[in-house]
């Protein structure tokens, strides 16, 4: 009987007041996880670029001047001459032209290379129709001459009284190259009037 008093006060001294829940120990808590996140798109950063300069224009050389000179007026059976010329250029290898003339009024008779070519290695060439109305020039030099003057003297001679012109066509100035080089033409049609002798005096 007293072993069993002794028993229920140590069971009594063990149960937990009334009105006490228990509750299991709260669980450790867990571990964070990580989150890994897509990197945002960052705009293109804008590149500076680099400043273009606008290509430079090819120099264009100056046109090389003819000089066409001819008597205005002649006698009947009065001989003259035309002269050609070149003024200055940067450097020139050949000019070709062509003069042209009213057989029944002038007539070529000759052409001689000027003072263009003074100092250089000439090849002049004249080639007169044989209607002496009209001869073809060329005058080169071989390498860049550069240099003006008379390219060429044409004897010419009045036949009849009238008018007309010298015409100056198919010209062509080159560089030692060959390549084509810019012209202008102080006249290209210059009129020429021929008139009869004066009656001799009594």
């Amino acid at each position: 009987m007293a072993a069993a008093g002794l028993l229920l006060a140590a069971f009594s001294a063990t149960r937990e007041p009334a009105g006490l829940v228990h509750r299991p120990a709260d669980r450790a808590p867990a571990p964070a996880r990580a989150v890994a996140f897509a990197p945002v798109p960052q705009a293109p950063t804008a590149q500076p670029v680099p400043a273009t300069a606008a290509p430079a224009k090819a120099a264009t050389a100056p046109a090389v001047t003819l000089n066409v000179i001819a008597p205005p007026q002649l006698l009947v059976g009065e001989t003259n001459e035309l002269v050609v010329g070149v003024g200055p250029n940067g450097g020139i290898a050949e000019i070709s032209f062509t003069l042209q003339f009213d057989a029944d009024v002038l007539q070529v008779r000759a052409a001689t290379d000027g003072s263009w070519t003074a100092g250089a290695q000439p090849r002049f060439v004249a080639d007169i129709a044989g209607t002496e109305d009209r001869v073809q020039i060329r005058s080169a030099v071989v390498g860049r001459h550069v240099a003006s003057g008379i390219v060429a003297i044409v004897e010419f001679q009045a036949v009849a009284p009238g008018h007309t012109r010298v015409l100056l066509s198919d010209v062509t100035v080159k560089d030692a190259a060959g390549r084509v080089v810019p012209f202008a033409v102080s006249a290209s049609s210059l009129p020429v009037v021929v008139v009869s002798l004066p009656p001799p005096g009594p």
